[in-house]
């Protein structure tokens, strides 16, 4: 099963002025809000306008060098600029409490995409990370099942769950209930069954998955 595929993200562009040289030019910073970064441009002493130019793709990452000395109202509006408010990468909670019976890998002469994480039925079930739902309701197996979008693009996945509090569509933050542990579909006892898929459609060890993210079950 492939339960999720990435969405390529789209490089921003901005567009910068192609300055017209006199004898008298002086440096002064571009502030590329857009870009979400300040880049240098020379324009003439006492220039009103420069002529726009094609637009062109800034990095991420550009700084001054310590030794640029720029004009007072240039410093006073980057001062005010807001950076955008981004999520934490990294940010992570177990999907459930309760313990671990069964982990990823060979299991009864299959392969075991998730690990079970068993406690009573009702015991609150997490988003694990920041997210969107991408399903939420019957699935053959699962009994019933909650699909979640992660921060990082993979699929989160959280199978036998009695009561689902999510719907398709709807955003979730890392340690949200989302639902509780169940004994639907093709269970030996109640237990959350958590999976973790790339975007490729392969599944990755939700053990390794977590660690990384300093999450331990």
């Amino acid at each position: 099963m492939n339960p999720a595929a990435g969405q390529p993200g789209r490089r921003g562009r901005h567009r910068v002025a192609r300055p017209r040289r006199t004898s008298a030019p002086v440096r002064v910073g571009a502030i590329a809000a857009f870009a979400g970064a300040v880049g240098l441009a020379t324009v003439s002493a006492g220039e009103a306008a420069a002529k726009p130019a094609a637009p062109v793709a800034l990095p991420g990452n550009i700084t001054l060098p310590e030794n640029v000395n720029l004009p007072p109202e240039l410093e006073d509006a980057i001062g005010r600029l807001t950076p955008p408010t981004l999520p934490m990468p990294g940010k992570a909670v177990k999907p459930a409490s309760g313990t671990v019976t069964s982990k990823y890998g060979p299991r009864w002469g299959a392969h075991h995409n998730g690990v079970d994480i068993a406690n009573k039925i009702g015991t609150p079930v997490y988003a694990v990370t920041d997210g969107v739902v991408l399903e939420s309701g019957p699935a053959s197996g699962y009994g019933q099942w909650i699909r979640v979008r992660q921060d990082d693009g993979t699929t989160g996945v959280f199978g036998h769950v009695d009561k689902s509090f999510v719907r398709k569509g709807q955003r979730v933050t890392a340690g949200q209930q989302i639902g509780t542990v169940g004994n639907r579909g093709n269970s030996t006892g109640p237990h959350l069954h958590y999976e973790v898929w790339n975007a490729s459609g392969d599944p990755v060890n939700p053990h390794a998955w977590l660690a990384r993210r300093g999450v331990h079950l």
